[in-house]
C-alpha cells in the first residue's frame, strides 16, 4: 500500500485532491465564489458524517492498510521541489498532507446514492404538466426491467428479513462454456473518458499477495481486477439507501450546524444548516431550494458507520467464492451488482448493498412524510439477499440493472434493458455453438447495437408509409429504414434516426407534457421505448407526417453519427476562462 500511494500521488496527485475538496464540500477554496453553492449542497448532504466513527472502527489490518497508502502518499508530496503547475492554478498546498479519515471521506462520495440527483431532476416537475401520467411511465418501465438471475416472479423483500439465502455492463462466463477451461470476466465501467480519467490501472505483487486492475487515485484498493485465483467486476445497481422526508409544518430542529465555506479571491461564507431527528434539512442549501417549497431532510445509510473499504480489500485478496462474498457483509451502501470468476471455472454474482424496504417503498414517492412506514431501519443484511453461483445458463451479466426482482422495488427508475438483454442473447447464441473466447468478449465489449432504437426507428418509417409518405421519396426516412441499429462513428443512419427521435419527443408530446419534462425525457434511456409504443398506437397519423417534415428541414444526407456525438478530451480547467484552451487535448467522434 505505501508504494500504491507513492504511484498515486506520483500521477494523479493533483486529481487526488480535487476529489478531496469534493468530498469535504472544499471546491470553492479553489474554484472561488462560483463553487460556493455546491459546496453549500455538499455540506447539507454530511457526506462524511459517519467518517470519525469509521476511522475509529477499522479491523487492524484495514487500518495498516490505508495508514501505510496515506505515508506513501505524503512521502511524495514531500519529495517535490517544486508544484505542479496544475496544482498550482487550483490553488492546493503541499502541506495539506492526507490523512486515513480523507480516504474515509473520499470512499462515502464514491457511496453517493444515485437517487439524489433523480430528486433533484423529478421532484421540481410534480406540479407540471403531464407528471402523474410520464411519473407512472417511468415506473412501469422499471418494474419491466430484465433481472440478471432469479426467478421473473418477484421475491418479497420484506420475507428476507433475518432469513439466509444462497443461491456499468460487466459478464462472466464459467469454466464449462468458456475456451479457457477457467471462468472469463469482462467488465466496462461506464465512467466516461474525462482528462485525467477517474481510473488508474495499477498492480501490485506482495510475497503472498497478486492483485492488478482499476483503482481510483485515493482510495487504495482495486475495485475492479484479478488475482492469481479470482476475478470480479460490477456496476452500480442505482438501488436506493435514502429517503427525502417533507418536514410537517411545526417541527423543531435538534440542533444547527455552522458550516464555514472558504472561497477564494473573495469573501468566505457561512452556511446554517439545521438537523432533524430523520437526519440533516438539505433544503437549507440554496440550490437544494429547488425541490420545493417547505423543508426536506434526508436520511441516507452513509450518515452510519459501515465498512467498504475492508470489502474491497478482502475481495481483492479472496481466493474462492466463498471468501468473496464473506468480504461483501460490511459493504452497507452505495450498492453494486458484483460479478465473480475463477480459476475453477466458477461464477457467481452478488449485492453489495445493505438493503431497506422502506426506502425502497419511498423512493418513487418521494418526498415522503416522516411516518413509521418510511423510517430508515429493519435492513436486510447483505448476507441475506440472494446471490447467484453457477447458473445453469453458464454466464450472467449486468449492465446497472437491477440483480432480481422484489415484490418492493430497490431501484426507484430503472435502467433500460437494452444493453442487458442484448449481451444475454450474445452470449446464449455463442455457447450454444461452441466455446466463448476473450475475443468474443472483447467484440462484445465494443458492440454498439441498440435494439430499442432499431426499433423505434423502423417503427417511425412504418408509421410514415401507413400516413402515405413513401420513404424512398424522404431521404431521411430512407437512411433510418437502411440503418442496422449500430451506433458506428460513421453511422449515418443513427444520425438521422436520432433527428427524426428529438423531432418525435418534441411534436409528440408538446401537448402532453411541460416543455420541462420534455427535457428530462432527452436524457432518459427510456424516451426510445415511449416514442415507439406511442407511434405505435397513435390512433391518427397527423402527427408523423409534420415530424418527417421538421425533420427534414436542413438534413444532411452525408451527417455521421461520429459528426454529432463527440467527445471532448479536456481537463477540468479547461472550463476556465482564459487559460481553459491550454487543458483541451482533443475532440473526437
Amino acid at each position: 500500500p505505501y508504494a500504491l500511494g507513492l504511484v498515486h500521488a506520483h500521477l494523479r496527485l493533483t486529481q487526488m485532491d480535487l476529489f478531496r475538496r469534493v468530498s469535504r464540500g472544499c471546491l470553492a477554496e479553489s474554484a472561488g465564489p462560483i463553487a460556493a453553492p455546491i459546496d453549500e449542497a455538499i455540506r447539507a448532504f454530511d457526506l462524511d458524517r459517519a467518517v470519525p466513527e469509521m476511522a475509529r472502527a477499522l479491523p487492524p489490518d484495514t487500518r495498516a492498510w490505508i495508514e501505510r497508502y496515506v505515508e506513501g502518499v505524503n512521502d511524495y508530496r514531500r519529495t517535490l521541489a517544486t508544484t505542479p503547475a496544475d496544482f498550482d492554478t487550483l490553488g492546493f498546498s503541499l502541506d495539506e498532507e492526507w490523512t486515513v479519515e480523507d480516504v474515509l471521506a473520499f470512499g462515502r462520495l464514491a457511496c453517493v446514492d444515485v437517487n439524489w440527483g433523480r430528486w433533484l431532476a423529478l421532484i421540481p416537475l410534480r406540479n407540471q404538466k403531464g407528471y402523474d401520467d410520464f411519473a407512472q411511465r417511468l415506473w412501469d418501465f422499471a418494474d419491466d426491467g430484465v433481472p440478471s438471475y432469479g426467478p421473473e416472479t418477484p421475491t418479497d423483500l420484506d420475507l428476507l428479513m433475518h432469513a439466509g439465502r444462497t443461491g456499468s455492463n460487466a459478464f462472466a462466463i464459467d469454466g464449462r462454456h468458456s475456451a479457457t477451461g477457467s471462468a472469463i470476466v469482462a467488465s466496462d465501467p461506464h465512467l466516461g473518458l474525462p482528462q485525467p480519467n477517474i481510473w488508474c490501472v495499477v498492480a501490485y505483487r506482495t510475497p503472498t499477495k497478486s492483485v492488478a486492475g482499476l483503482t481510483m487515485p485515493g482510495l487504495p484498493f482495486v475495485v475492479v481486477g484479478r488475482n492469481e485465483h479470482i476475478a470480479w467486476t460490477g456496476t452500480n445497481m442505482q438501488a436506493s439507501s435514502s429517503v427525502l422526508y417533507r418536514l410537517t409544518p411545526g417541527w423543531q430542529p435538534v440542533s444547527t450546524r455552522r458550516e464555514s465555506i472558504g472561497v477564494r479571491l473573495w469573501f468566505d461564507r457561512t452556511a446554517e444548516i439545521r438537523e432533524s431527528e430523520f437526519g440533516p434539512v438539505v433544503s437549507d442549501a440554496q440550490l437544494l431550494k429547488r425541490l420545493g417549497d417547505g423543508d426536506f431532510a434526508l436520511a441516507w445509510r452513509g450518515h452510519r458507520p459501515s465498512d467498504e473499504a475492508s470489502a474491497f480489500l478482502r475481495a481483492s485478496h479472496a481466493t474462492n467464492w466463498d471468501e468473496f462474498r464473506a468480504a461483501f457483509t460490511t459493504f452497507a451502501t452505495g450498492g453494486q451488482n458484483i460479478l465473480f470468476g475463477d480459476t475453477e471455472g466458477n461464477i457467481g454474482q452478488l449485492m453489495a448493498i445493505e438493503a431497506f424496504p422502506s426506502a425502497a417503498r419511498a423512493s418513487r414517492e418521494s418526498p415522503v412524510p416522516p411516518t413509521s412506514q418510511y423510517r430508515l431501519d429493519s435492513p436486510v443484511a447483505q448476507a441475506d439477499l440472494p446471490v447467484a453461483f453457477n447458473p445453469e445458463a453458464g454466464f450472467l451479466a449486468s449492465s446497472n440493472n437491477v440483480p432480481l426482482r422484489f415484490t418492493t422495488p430497490l431501484v426507484a427508475q430503472g435502467n433500460a434493458n437494452d444493453r442487458l438483454v442484448r449481451i444475454q442473447s450474445v452470449l446464449a447464441e455463442i455457447t450454444a455453438e461452441r466455446a466463448v473466447t476473450p475475443a468474443d468478449l472483447r467484440e462484445l465489449q465494443r458492440d454498439v447495437y441498440s435494439a430499442a432504437s432499431f426499433e423505434t426507428a423502423q417503427a417511425i418509417v412504418t408509421a410514415a408509409s401507413r400516413a402515405g409518405i413513401d420513404p424512398q421519396s424522404s431521404p431521411i426516412l430512407l437512411s433510418a429504414l437502411r440503418w442496422d441499429g449500430h451506433y458506428t462513428e460513421d453511422s449515418v443512419g443513427a444520425a438521422s434516426y436520432q433527428r427524426l427521435l428529438d423531432t418525435a419527443i418534441e411534436q409528440l408530446y408538446k401537448d402532453r407534457y411541460s416543455p420541462a419534462i420534455i427535457r428530462t425525457m432527452r436524457s432518459g434511456a427510456y424516451v426510445h421505448e415511449f416514442v415507439r409504443r406511442d407511434i405505435e398506437a397513435a390512433a391518427s397519423l397527423d402527427a408523423i407526417g409534420t415530424i418527417v417534415d421538421l425533420a427534414s428541414i436542413d438534413y444532411d444526407p452525408d451527417q455521421s453519427w461520429g459528426d454529432l456525438h463527440r467527445l471532448n478530451i479536456a481537463h477540468p480547467l479547461a472550463n476556465v476562462p482564459v487559460i481553459g484552451s491550454r487543458y483541451t487535448f482533443d475532440n473526437l467522434p
